[in-house]
């Protein structure tokens, strides 16, 4: 865990950048998230872009999810089928975060 110099109570468990992203398993990932539990208060897991073993991994020891799109219609199109997936998997508590929104979009 890499510790943040400013915030006092927050760290960062990076990724490993290499180019297979199978490397942890779904067993392992609730592991991991099981063991930060028991040390933060909030666990939040970054989980890349796409639906494949990362998302996967991701979702397989979350409680709940927060997902963060953007308000072109391909990116609300595809945050769409991530909240079928992420409702497949069991999950019930799911929020949308629309990034880069402006209020001249959002009709009163």
């Amino acid at each position: 865990l890499v510790r943040d110099k400013r915030v006092n109570g927050l760290s960062l468990l990076p990724a490993a950048q290499n180019r297979t992203k199978e490397d942890v398993t779904a067993d392992q990932m609730i592991q991991i998230v099981s063991g930060l539990c028991e040390k933060f208060e909030y666990v939040i897991v970054d989980s890349p872009a796409g639906i494949e073993n990362g998302f996967n991994n991701s979702v397989v020891a979350a409680h709940e999810a927060l997902l963060v799109t953007t308000p072109e219609i391909a990116a609300v199109r595809d945050a769409d089928r991530v909240v079928g997936l992420l409702e497949a998997f069991g999950m019930t508590e799911i929020r949308l975060i629309v990034n880069r929104l402006r209020p001249g979009m959002v009709q009163a």
